[in-house]
């Protein structure tokens, strides 16, 4: 069952975490036997010290898309090759879009198995395997009560003068409603990583 978010009220810090971009591939492999779909997992577990790792699917049919910065495009060479020489059946595609989501998705049902948990962009609703964006919202002890991701299409319309307009026109853009918070006094706070904190202070009721 998904985690339930927490309640806007008690938001009381605010992290932005820009996460990077980078060169998309997304791989389909029909297995022969749960060994093979260990085989693979395993294969992918491994790469995700060097590059963003997210699985689609699972079970006859596995399927992963990865994010890699330019400087290590071999790396998605690489991961066709071995996949090629060791499956019957491999598909690959070097981006993620509408159509390769519907033939995971099609490919899934044909062969019973199971699409996994994908993000989506809660402002336009798009699946966004690596967002652009990743806002946490976090409460006096720190713990994240509300987790949103923003699509890179999302995050340029949200483009404005200062960080504290920026993570407001992101909110309030945002599918759920979080007036509150945009009537609220946002406090830069000292960060020693590459986010932006924010102290939420005086709500507007």
């Amino acid at each position: 069952m998904p985690k339930r978010e927490g309640s806007v009220e008690t938001v009381r810090e605010i992290c932005i975490d820009p996460q990077p971009s980078g060169l998309r591939a997304v791989y389909l492999v029909e297995t022969r036997s749960e060994e093979e779909s260990r085989e693979i997992d395993k294969l992918f577990l491994e790469l995700e010290s060097q590059i963003q790792v997210r699985q689609l699917c699972r079970g006859k049919l596995v399927s992963y898309v990865v994010q890699a910065h330019e400087s290590d495009a071999s790396v998605l060479d690489e991961i066709e090759d071995i996949l090629k020489k060791s499956y019957a059946f491999v598909v690959t595609q070097r981006s993620f879009d509408d159509l390769i989501c519907r033939i995971v998705r099609e490919l899934c049902e044909d062969t019973g198995s199971k699409l996994s948990a994908i993000p989506k962009c809660n402002i336009c609703g798009k699946v966004e395997p690596f967002p652009n964006t990743v806002v946490n919202l976090s409460d006096d002890d720190g713990s994240v009560l509300i987790s949103r991701n923003y699509c890179s299409s999302c995050t340029a319309e949200a483009s404005a003068p200062s960080n504290k307009e920026f993570i407001k026109s992101l909110l309030a853009a945002d599918k759920r409603d979080f007036r509150k918070i945009e009537s609220a006094e946002l406090v830069r706070h000292p960060s020693r990583k590459q986010s932006i904190r924010f102290r939420v202070k005086d709500f507007t009721s």
